[in-house]
């Protein structure tokens, strides 16, 4: 580093509160809910090869820390100032776009004539067409039916809108007011930013911003391989499961081996399930894409809490992602549930981080991000509302010393809630509950975090509701040290009443005026062994009433009176009953039949079986050897009791249906040979 160590810190906060300014200015204009109570927009300053040296730490999706703009700088290399880069294509933007609703732009930033800088933002704008309102479908099997797609283009030339790509925007969109209103909130807050970028200048001289470019990414860098040190040297594995891809029952795997030395690390996701007829692709070009590593993010962030927020986080990890895979598509895949992937991926890292350091890492997380939404139809004055009623997520798991923490587990970013009055005001619905769900927080010494329950009545007929990325409804979110999983999600329609009905996962589903609808999150895994929980945490928890009396006395060992006092004669001969030993990764039952039968290193090899056939014919032999082995899987899903009775048997099918497929190969192979 060139520079003086007090003018780094200087400048490193400096050019934080631009970025985190932009995204004030975003929050604060913007027309959405999910903009401007949500928050799912970020703003950055990049270097010329497309690196953030600047990033907000406390609003937006701060997750994008990592994302790479050289792509787009590269397919627009003549901008002049006024200039602004629209994109929202997913593979045209080199995965800077991760699905169509987040629209990016870039714009160069100049002082005195000379561009000094890149200014970067994305926001998820309501609607870009598609063949569902929001643009967004678990069942989209290809990236057409996604929406408009807009490779790098110019949205403004000399500072004045381009009439054509403006007019195309707003004739492929069920929402084009909201989203231009939107898109201007981001216009402003470029213009705020590149404003404060002359100020600093000014102050410091061109000279010491571009030299600062450079040092700020190269401190971050240290600073994270200090952190990554953290993690003792070695190799670790670890997978999870998405529940299916919705166009077929058949368990998602996400596969990581993630190899640490002397502050190194490299996540391999070799033996991950190869990629979807559904939208649950991540276009990461097989590189260190923030969607493959957020969990590290997270972790170097925490050992490190002063290091500055910019690319340099990630300068020591490396990630391979095999192409095919389903967090390395092939154009079409779809992409628009990435989320749902990308929060599996953050579960598999953290599970090989407490592999190698279970005295440092917490339980798991959730899993579940979800944008639960709501599609009006359109009336005589009005046109069709498409809005965000919430975004659902869980609760993280147990840490080393503390409970987790209670209905917060997006991780990738500093997202917020939505207001209940704002919600009802802004659309044709009542919230009838929005609450901590009981029961839901994985039991364990420190208790996971509890998940959310949210349940609203449709005010008007036929109002659609989407659900994109529920997850965890088969395999929990698995404890740590002993602690045990998090309550699966659930889903229903017209709750507590005789029309009631069980959903599970769902894409979208019409209802009516009256009926209602709710979401029930996870809650994360546990840490530590529960019996070990200090008998009046459970009793404040029962008090609360987010761990029933049954819980108390079944999970945490813990006897208590009417009075909700602990009776420490019953607790002592409740606990010291016989029970099996703790493990070391609370996993469900069926999460362990499922690894009984389909065991890792067979997985692997069928994937590395089916990455050798084209894209467009894996699916399809996939579900075939996935019903040979479970006859229906693929249609009717997983029968727990079934599953547990017949699992001898399924591992015998499933061993020698792959002997039968690799051997099918291997004179392939040989007759191609000849």
């Amino acid at each position: 580093m060139k520079l003086d160590p007090i003018l780094i810190e200087i400048l490193s906060n400096k050019v934080t509160s631009i970025a985190e300014e932009a995204g004030y200015t975003i929050r604060r204009i913007g027309h959405t809910l999910m903009v401007k109570e949500i928050a799912d927009f970020c703003c950055a300053l990049a270097t010329d090869e497309g690196r953030f040296f600047a990033f907000p730490r406390e609003i937006g999706a701060t997750g994008g820390v990592v994302a790479d703009a050289s792509v787009v700088i590269e397919a627009m290399p003549d901008l002049r100032e006024g200039d602004v880069v629209v994109t929202n294509h997913p593979y045209a933007s080199g995965g800077l776009c991760t699905h169509t609703p987040d629209v990016q732009l870039l714009v160069p930033y100049f002082h005195n004539g000379e561009r000094v800088c890149y200014g970067w933002s994305f926001l998820h704008i309501s609607d870009v067409g598609g063949r569902v309102p929001g643009s967004i479908s678990p069942t989209s099997t290809e990236l057409f039916q996604e929406g408009l797609l807009l490779p790098p283009v110019r949205l403004m030339s000399g500072g004045e809108f381009n009439p054509d790509v403006l007019a195309i925007m707003n004739a492929n969109s069920r929402t084009p007011e909201a989203n231009l209103g939107d898109i201007k909130a981001m216009i402003a807050a470029h213009r705020v930013a590149q404003r404060r970028v002359s100020e600093v200048i000014e102050e410091h001289g061109l000279e010491t911003f571009r030299q600062a470019q450079v040092d700020l990414i190269e401190y971050a860098r240290l600073k994270s391989r200090e952190a990554l040190r953290r993690i003792p040297d070695g190799t670790y594995d670890f997978w999870d499961y998405l529940d299916d891809d919705l166009t077929s029952r058949i368990p998602l795997r996400i596969r990581l081996q993630m190899t640490a030395r002397d502050g190194l690390v490299h996540l391999d996701y070799s033996g991950t399930d190869p990629q979807t007829l559904a939208a649950y692709n991540i276009v990461t070009r097989g590189q260190r894409h923030q969607w493959l590593t957020q969990r590290m993010i997270s972790f170097i962030s925490t050992m490190a809490p002063d290091i500055p927020f910019n690319a340099g986080l990630m300068e020591n990890v490396t990630v391979t992602a095999p192409k095919g895979t389903v967090l390395n598509p092939e154009f079409p895949a779809a992409t628009g549930v990435r989320h749902a992937t990308a929060m599996r991926v953050n579960d598999v890292i953290h599970g090989a981080l407490a592999a190698a350091a279970p005295d440092l890492i917490p339980g798991c997380m959730s899993g579940v991000i979800v944008p639960v939404t709501i599609a009006e139809p359109p009336t005589a004055t009005k046109p069709r509302n498409v809005m965000v009623v919430e975004l659902m997520v869980g609760g993280t798991g147990g840490r080393p010393g503390l409970d987790g923490v209670d209905g917060r587990g997006a991780l990738m970013s500093s997202m917020s809630n939505n207001p209940i009055e704002v919600i009802e005001a802004s659309a044709s619905v009542a919230i009838r509950e929005f609450r901590l769900r009981p029961d839901s927080g994985g039991a364990g010494e420190w208790r996971g975090g509890s998940g959310l329950s949210l349940t609203f009545e449709v005010r008007r007929d036929g109002c659609q509701i989407l659900g994109r990325g529920m997850e965890r409804f088969l395999f929990r979110p698995w404890g740590v040290a002993g602690g045990r999983p998090g309550a699966a999600a659930r889903t229903l329609i017209n709750m507590g009443t005789a029309n009631e009905r069980e959903l599970g996962k769902i894409d979208i589903i019409t209802l009516n005026r009256g009926d209602t609808f709710t979401v029930m999150t996870p809650g994360g895994g546990g840490y530590g062994d529960p019996f070990a929980r200090d008998p009046a945490a459970v009793a404040a928890d029962v008090a609360v009433g987010i761990v029933s009396l049954e819980a108390a006395r079944t999970a945490y060992g813990v006897v208590l009176t009417e009075a909700g006092e602990v009776d420490m004669a019953g607790t002592a001969e409740l606990r010291s009953a016989p029970r099996p030993a703790p493990s070391a990764f609370g996993f469900d039952d069926l999460r362990l039949l499922w690894d009984s039968v389909f065991d890792d290193a067979g997985l692997s090899r069928l994937n590395a079986l089916l990455l050798t056939i084209p894209a467009h014919a894996r699916n399809a032999r996939r579900r075939a050897f996935f019903d040979a082995v479970i006859p229906g899987l693929s249609s009717d899903g997983i029968d727990p009791k079934a599953f547990a009775e017949l699992a001898e048997t399924y591992r015998e099918r499933f061993v020698a249906e792959l002997a039968r497929l690799e051997a099918h190969y291997a004179e392939a192979e040989l007759k191609a040979a000849e």
